[in-house]
């Protein structure tokens, strides 16, 4: 009955403020949520020819479990990374307002496309806790909230897992990562992070929660601390990667 109202709730408020989506503009088709079922269509979701290590998709198409060249020469600390989906066109969009526009109301749809990433590509029963990657605190001050906080309280919420704001904290501020190549960007991460109990982390099954990797020098720093804290596995899900 608790649910019917609800329901009910969510049809009269649709009546009198409908959902825009922000994509194309139109009002939105899906109950509870902010994208319509056209623009969501048209995200690139990332399903095969994945490298088994961090998930770089392999153009072309390879119909075999592989490990790509970077992973091969520099082997990530982290365990296993997936990204939903490529950094382009309507999930670009969405994760621009979501992260520097203040748009929260994003966070269903976002956290459903998170959500198929991480059944699609892992044993959902193995993580034991949820870790978003930190903001610097000057910068979370400044956006006034962490975005991969929000989705990965989400996620937990939706698994049943525990999701530990606390555990990773960024301790030095670096210099922005866009016009750097992966070796700069790795050296730019190296010691940006700290492991604030250790306890927490110790011998448990961890995976990441961020809005989008590129190389995967951020991801591949928070592993490293997490590992060095005592974690049994680290795992990373985005949902894009550029």
């Amino acid at each position: 009955m608790r649910m019917r109202l609800s329901e009910l709730a969510m049809r009269v408020a649709d009546w009198f403020y409908p959902r825009i989506c922000p994509g194309c503009g139109a009002i939105c088709d899906l109950p509870g949520r902010h994208v319509c079922w056209q623009c969501r269509s048209r995200v690139e979701l990332y399903e095969s020819s994945l490298c088994s290590v961090c998930g770089r998709f392999a153009e072309g198409g390879v119909g075999h479990a592989f490990v790509c060249d970077v992973c091969c020469s520099v082997p990530p600390s982290f365990d296993r990374a997936r990204a939903a989906g490529r950094f382009a066109g309507v999930l670009r969009e969405e994760i621009h307002l979501f992260k520097y526009g203040h748009s929260l109301w994003l966070k269903q749809d976002l956290a459903d496309i998170l959500e198929g990433c991480l059944r699609a590509h892992f044993e959902t029963g193995d993580v034991d806790l949820m870790v978003p990657v930190p903001l610097y605190p000057v910068r979370q001050r400044e956006r006034s909230y962490n975005q991969a906080t929000v989705l990965a309280r989400e996620l937990a919420e939706r698994f049943g897992r525990r999701c530990e704001i606390d555990a990773l904290t960024r301790i030095r501020h670096t210099e922005t990562q866009t016009a750097l190549d992966a070796p700069r960007r790795r050296a730019n991460m190296l010691g940006a992070f700290a492991v604030q109990r250790p306890g927490m982390i110790r011998h448990r099954r961890v995976l990441l929660v961020d809005d989008v990797m590129t190389t995967g020098a951020t991801l591949n720093e928070c592993a490293r601390v997490l590992k060095r804290a005592g974690a049994y596995k680290v795992w990373a899900v985005t949902l894009a990667r550029g």
